[in-house]
């Protein structure tokens, strides 16, 4: 056989006993299990975080317009 039909970046063999297709399906379940608990609790926390800081900024909006307001009646 020539070099010139040899791949010159060999790569492994992807194929899987179905043993070990099995345990990759059960890792990934197990994975995703895992996740989705962690996903929901962060994107709880984010969606908390995100509704304090609206009503900081309205609080901030507020004040600023009180301010302004009792300028105007100073002047």
């Amino acid at each position: 056989m020539s070099s010139a039909n040899r791949d010159p970046n060999p790569r492994p063999s992807t194929a899987l006993s179905t043993g070990d297709e099995n345990d990759l399906v059960k890792a990934v379940d197990n994975l995703l299990n895992n996740l989705g608990p962690k996903f929901s609790k962060v994107s709880a926390e984010l969606f908390a975080k995100m509704d304090e800081m609206s009503q900081r900024l309205d609080d901030m909006e507020a004040a600023i317009k009180a301010g302004n307001s009792s300028e105007s009646r100073e002047s």
